[in-house]
């Protein structure tokens, strides 16, 4: 991989990423994977772009690659719920075990279009500590390393995580 071609690809996750990740959140009412499926479309860039040269779009590539995982994930998982249906948990395959997602609790209340917006309260959640907060606000919407926010709070990078 060229260096220009490294230079652009940082630079266009840098400004993307946490778009990605927002969209990916309210796909999948789920932080964590919506990070790792965000960063496996930036994987499967780092692999196809250089053989196949940057899209006119790379932003737009990378939010439908990464979409089209999610959606891969959802339909996964709704396999996988029809498969529990038909072995007899019933209880597994309503969910009842599962705690809601804050982000339910929005929609429930209050609509909100704004994906960054939404993952920003997600991301503030009162039952996380303020300085829990402005970690994870700092990582998903400011793009910033566990090293680089554990550098801030003058912590070791295992606290941090």
């Amino acid at each position: 991989m060229t260096h220009e071609l490294q230079r652009t690809i940082d630079a266009v996750w840098r400004a993307e990423s946490a778009k990605i990740i927002a969209a990916l959140a309210r796909l999948t009412r789920d932080v964590g994977l919506a990070e790792d499926l965000a960063q496996d479309a930036l994987v499967t860039a780092l692999e196809h772009w250089p053989a196949h040269g940057l899209p006119d779009n790379p932003a737009a590539w990378l939010m439908t690659t990464a979409k089209n995982r999610a959606l891969d994930r959802i339909r996964q998982a709704a396999l996988h719920r029809r498969k529990q249906q038909q072995l007899g948990s019933e209880g597994d395959a309503r969910g009842d075990h599962v705690t809601p997602d804050f982000s339910d609790t929005l929609d429930d209340r209050e609509h909100i279009d704004d994906d960054l917006l939404r993952l920003i309260f997600t991301a503030c959640h009162p039952v996380l500590s303020r300085e829990a907060q402005v970690a994870l606000t700092l990582k998903l919407l400011a793009g910033l390393s566990t090293a680089e926010i554990a550098r801030a709070y003058l912590q070791s990078e295992t606290t941090i995580a």
